[in-house]
């Protein structure tokens, strides 16, 4: 028992002293355990020192030392501004990070070097604050400075990690072929401060600069420009609240940065006009897609085809037409069309052009046989015949049918229709039941809808129901509309909202909408021109927004802007019930009021 013992003692020991032996020997690999490291790196010596003048037009470089192992994490986070053709480069040399730039300087001229979030500690990723390091080739460093946010025109959401631009030269091409004179670009609240100006007018722009260029590129980029150029007034100071780092998390600091100027991100639509594509779908129908929008066509001829016999459909833009053809005979293989329109020359210039097609039906691939050109055992080709009516789509909500009517759709237009066939009844709650009077008309948005409203208030506890029989409705295939019908009532949960919107001080045409929180899905939609009360009745309990959109032209819709045209966006707002609250939170059983000035919100 005792040398057992002592051979148990002797294992012990020897497994102790290699335990023990390994962790002293291995001096190269950083003590596990204890607390995570979540200090940023500290930064403790620039050099030169930041506001160096008499900087080297060529071979310049910049030294940060810091506390501890520092790693360049994202270098297309630094930014030099003025930008060069080639950009700057970092490098890790033990606890410095060296910056060169490679390019050559302008004399006499004040640099920014913005780190934005490039920076972080090697062991934990932990990010150094954001620095911004100044210098001049000159005598002197320029201290001049403007803010400003950029915000989406479409949803006036913040734009993050756009590119803004100043520049000296006002000509309109500038942002398309020259480098911008003072760059920066936006965080994540869409804010920027674009500062170490000269005192000197600019005209400011901001793109996306998809490409990284810093050359505005129509095909690529969202833009967005200042009406007038601006001349900055504002000096720097040690004291400058907006001159701080920030954490971009801390709301309440972010949103007290003083905001000078606002700017507007769109797409361009595209101003090249030509005929980019056309097809023929089916034999009957076909299409013509152009480059532009609000294409101006001076003829379209179908040869050997009745102008009668054509039915057209532009898209809301005007870029594209649908056709099809209402003949009783087989169309040939070929279509032959002849187009005579507005189209750019070489000098971009819209001139007169005429194009030739001739447009053939794509043949489906015929149904591939199995291996060996025989079917497997039991295995039988379904034939099916000819169709001998087609279906409707009907669509009636019983929240948005007093607004909305009913909408009936067709895949093909229709070419008669039997109006005295159509029939909606109401039912009692006795079961007693009656005709009821209706509006019938087709949507000038798109000639395959229809929509049918009841032309009396609809009552509560009461059933409606529409009736299509077989043969209402006749399509371009001379087929009559299989028998549908759509029923709806007026919603009485005693959970629902109303919301009721009094529009004041209406002095254009707007377009009202009712969105969700995010304002992605749209509930309802109003088009105003003059001052009025906007029911949303039998709204669920929830959080919707009200986007507004002057729309100036009328169309319908919000258009977008043109940078040589020095046209801005249709202008978009949303409601606020309260000083930057554009959510406004419905409780169930509601009835709200909210009256809106509009003269007053897009002033």
């Amino acid at each position: 028992m005792r040398r057992i013992t002592a051979t148990v003692l002797l294992l012990v020991l020897f497994a102790a002293c290699c335990i023990f032996s390994h962790s002293c020997a291995n001096t190269t690999t950083a003590p596990s355990g204890g607390p995570k490291d979540t200090l940023p790196p500290v930064l403790l010596k620039i050099t030169p020192e930041p506001g160096n003048t008499e900087f080297p037009l060529t071979e310049g470089k910049i030294t940060l030392l810091y506390n501890e192992y520092t790693v360049v994490k994202t270098p297309a986070d630094i930014l030099l501004s003025p930008p060069t053709k080639r950009k700057p480069t970092a490098k890790v040399k033990g606890k410095n990070i060296v910056v060169t730039l490679p390019d050559t300087l302008k004399s006499d001229q004040t640099y920014t070097i913005d780190f934005g979030q490039a920076l972080a500690d090697n062991n934990e990723g932990n990010l150094a604050p954001r620095l911004v390091y100044a210098f001049s080739t000159g005598d002197s460093v320029d201290s001049l400075y403007f803010t400003g946010k950029v915000l989406d025109s479409k949803n006036l959401a913040p734009v993050n990690k756009a590119l803004v631009a100043a520049y000296i030269d006002q000509s309109d091409s500038a942002c398309f072929k020259s480098l911008p004179d003072a760059v920066v670009k936006t965080d994540d609240w869409g804010y920027f401060v674009l500062r170490n100006l000269r005192d000197t007018t600019y005209r400011v722009y901001v793109y996306t600069d998809t490409d990284g260029d810093f050359k505005y590129n129509p095909d690529e980029d969202e833009v967005g420009f200042l009406d007038d150029p601006f001349k900055p007034v504002t000096v720097m100071t040690d004291t400058t609240y907006e001159l701080r780092s920030f954490n971009m998390a801390d709301t309440a600091l972010c949103m007290a940065r003083l905001s000078m100027m606002e700017l507007y991100t769109f797409k361009e639509l595209q101003t090249v006009q030509y005929l980019q594509n056309s097809g023929r779908t089916s034999e009957r129908q076909g299409f013509l897609k152009f480059s532009a929008a609000e294409v101006q066509i001076d003829e379209l001829e179908f040869v050997g085809i009745p102008d009668t016999s054509v039915i057209l459909q532009y898209n809301p833009s005007r870029d594209s037409i649908d056709f099809w053809i209402n003949t009783d005979y087989r169309l040939d293989d070929s279509l032959l069309i002849r187009l005579k329109y507005l189209k750019t020359d070489s000098t971009g210039v819209l001139a007169p052009a005429e194009e030739r097609l001739s447009l053939a039906v794509q043949k489906q691939e015929q149904e591939q046989q199995p291996a060996g050109g025989r079917r497997l055992a039991g295995e039988q080709q379904e034939k099916q015949g000819p169709d001998t009516t087609f279906q409707l789509k009907i669509k009636a909500q019983d929240e948005t049918v007093e607004q909305l009517g009913v909408q009936i759709e067709s895949d093909l237009p229709i070419t008669r229709i039997v109006r005295d066939s159509i029939r909606l009844t109401e039912t009692n709650p006795k079961g007693q039941q009656s005709a009821k009077s209706f509006t019938f008309k087709q949507d000038t948005a798109d000639i395959r809808r229809y929509i049918i409203t009841p032309a009396e208030a609809l009552i509560k506890g009461y059933d409606y129901e529409l009736t299509l029989p077989q043969g209402t409705f006749f399509n371009l295939d001379k087929l009559p509309n299989a028998a549908s019908s759509a029923k709806f009532k007026v919603p009485q949960a005693e959970e629902l909202s109303t919301l009721d919107l009094v529009m004041t001080d209406v002095e254009d045409r707007y377009i009202v909408e009712l969105t969700d929180e995010k304002g992605s899905n749209v509930i309802r939609t109003y088009q105003i021109d003059q001052s009025q009360t906007l029911r949303f009745p039998y709204l669920k309990a929830g959080k919707y927004m009200i986007r507004i959109t002057c729309d100036k032209n009328r169309n319908g819709f919000a258009d977008t802007g043109n940078l040589l045209e020095h046209k801005q966006p249709e202008t978009v707002r949303f409601y606020e019930n309260a000083p930057g609250v554009k959510v406004l939170e419905i409780l169930e059983s509601a009835e709200i009021e909210q009256t809106i000035n509009l003269k007053e919100m897009f002033r």
